[in-house]
């Protein structure tokens, strides 16, 4: 589960490090505390992220391995550095903004590009063929398909290498 990764890895909502003029000084200051050795926050969380996902792939490889794409509800992305600028406050968040609508959303969909860009990198740069991926909470087959689309424009396309898509 991306989820865990993030919380754990990269302890910064995706959002903060791609647009941390957003945020209060205070913040910036913290995440440049964590991100000081990377080239900037898009690479922070690229390598942090690829790292996390490789290790476990590795781990396991040639078996397969699927990685099911990030599944925070609001409340638990708020959590994360930074997170509170870019969250809405929801009354039921179990079944608000969650997995494949939040993917497809213009607020969280360059949150998303990070996340297909580091599975990317897992899977064609470093080799791991056996990371298959899993979209979370879709609510419609077409949310699923959209979701697809999205991924192969990001260069992860089914079928392609040995890549699975489970939703």
């Amino acid at each position: 589960r991306s989820e865990f990764m993030i919380g754990s890895r990269v302890k910064i909502h995706p959002l903060a490090l791609l647009y941390p003029e957003r945020l209060s000084e205070d913040t910036r200051r913290a995440i440049e505390r964590l991100t000081h050795q990377f080239s900037g926050g898009r690479e922070y969380f690229l390598t942090q992220m690829s790292q996390a996902i490789a290790l476990i792939a590795a781990a396991f490889h040639p078996r397969p391995v699927t990685l099911r794409f990030s599944d925070f509800k609001s409340e638990e992305y708020a959590r994360l550095l930074g997170g509170e600028v870019f969250e809405p406050k929801e009354r039921n968040s179990m079944l608000g903004w969650r997995g494949a609508s939040r993917y497809l959303h213009p607020d969280f969909a360059d949150a998303f590009q990070l996340e297909l860009e580091a599975v990317r990198r897992v899977r064609d740069d470093m080799g791991f063929q056996n990371l298959k991926v899993m979209i979370p909470f879709c609510r419609t087959p077409e949310e699923g398909e959209e979701v697809i689309g999205v991924m192969k424009k990001a260069g992860l396309e089914q079928g392609k290498n040995e890549l699975e898509v489970w939703a």
